[in-house]
């Protein structure tokens, strides 16, 4: 008979040795290729194994312990958030990494772990409440602090993330539908404001999904409001952005209009992925990569390094890696008896799943660059820590899913 607490999810582990694998992989090359001495393949190296140290740490904790100290290490989360504008090192242009001689970390990777487990604990402590607007509004303040504080820095693509989290860890609560369209229609207003048809047709398409979901008028005029004016404000919040921001912008919807300027990467990019064919070019062959006309390849465009030399079959096997990763993981969210438990596991599996689909689009130019790195496959320790302390606390849901 299987005993209570041995549980293990092999599959789970296989995806994550594989995308380990993949990142060790491409970070040999792109070091061959800069001629760095290896540097990124055996920093990478080590990152992995203080990660998984971490990760092998957080699984000997008790959940019930790790649920208890929540909101302490949300606090101390936002004040290392606050600490690291005032002390911290800036580069390219953001004031984002503390620095402890030649390591950097940076707080805004680990307000990702931070700001998961209180939101969990809150949504995890009041079931019967996810109908009432204090419930929602103060899951959402939770958020909008650790995120408010990193666009300060300015890291606007981590920043994306925690909406992401709150709107996946609010579904997963089974919050009322009105609190998850205020949710979506602000971003959706702003993103369709551009193209007046698909701003009318996106807005018909929410009031018909109000009607049949809320069936309440006060809250589908709200919610047809807040998306006119959000998508009237439009104008106003494209000139709060940073010029390096709106850049990115503008070359992803005209990648021509500057080849050799912003668009520059993001062409290359494109290039070392197509170029790879279905077999690539072979390992350390890739000419995008090993004649380094392909920026940053060691991290936001790892992908795009492993594609040249992997071709479209490595491609895949990153891509199913993810998918493994993804449905193993809503399988230990679903059988998860705490509320709690269910709620860390969701939300570890859709904040990595949406960084690593937001980094996949990138590379091949269906999204804006935004500097997610590729979860587990990146160059970066920050990431690699916060990452494999994500998989950590998903391994402890999945051994510990009976508790109460």
């Amino acid at each position: 008979m299987k005993q209570p607490g041995r549980f293990s999810d092999l599959w789970l582990l296989l995806s994550i040795l594989v995308l380990l694998g993949i990142g060790l992989l491409s970070n040999f090359s792109t070091s061959y290729a800069d001629g760095t001495g290896l540097y990124y393949f055996q920093r990478q190296f080590f990152w992995i194994g203080i990660g998984t140290a971490l990760a092998l740490g957080i699984l000997s904790i008790p959940l019930r312990i790790i649920e208890m100290l929540a909101y302490i290490i949300y606090g101390l989360s936002v004040a290392s958030l606050i600490l690291v504008l005032a002390i911290g090192v800036t580069h390219k242009g953001a004031t984002s990494w503390f620095q402890f001689g030649t390591v950097q970390l940076q707080p805004a990777e680990f307000a990702k772990v931070a700001t998961l487990l209180a939101l969990a604990r809150f949504l995890a402590e009041n079931p019967r409440s996810l109908d009432r607007m204090w419930v929602f509004l103060a899951a959402c303040l939770m958020v909008i602090v650790p995120m408010g504080l990193i666009l300060v820095q300015p890291d606007l693509g981590t920043a994306l993330i925690f909406p992401v989290m709150l709107f996946v860890m609010l579904i997963w609560a089974g919050v009322a539908p009105q609190y998850l369209l205020l949710l979506v229609m602000p971003p959706a207003a702003v993103l369709t404001s551009w193209f007046v048809p698909l701003h009318i047709t996106v807005l018909v398409a929410f009031i018909v999904l109000a009607v049949f979901t809320i069936r309440r008028i006060p809250w589908i005029a709200l919610l047809t409001g807040l998306y006119l004016g959000f998508g009237a404000l439009t104008p106003k919040l494209w000139n709060k952005l940073e010029p390096h921001q709106q850049r990115r912008i503008t070359t992803f919807l005209d990648p021509e209009a500057d080849p050799l300027g912003a668009a520059y990467q993001l062409i290359q990019s494109k290039i070392a992925v197509g170029s790879g064919g279905v077999s690539g070019k072979g390992f350390l062959n890739g000419t995008q990569t090993q004649l380094r006309f392909l920026p940053e390849g060691h991290n936001d465009f790892i992908f795009s390094a492993f594609a040249e030399e992997w071709g479209f079959i490595g491609a895949l096997v990153v891509i199913f890696a993810f998918f493994l990763f993804f449905y193993r993981g809503v399988v230990i969210a679903t059988k998860c008896h705490s509320p709690f438990y269910s709620l860390i596991a969701i939300g570890v599996t859709g904040t990595i799943i949406f960084q690593a689909l937001t980094n996949l689009l990138m590379t091949v130019g269906f999204l804006p660059v935004t500097g997610l790195p590729l979860p587990l496959v990146s160059y970066g320790g920050s990431s690699m820590l916060v990452s494999l302390a994500m998989i950590g606390l998903l391994f402890s849901t999945a051994l510990r899913w009976r508790e109460y």
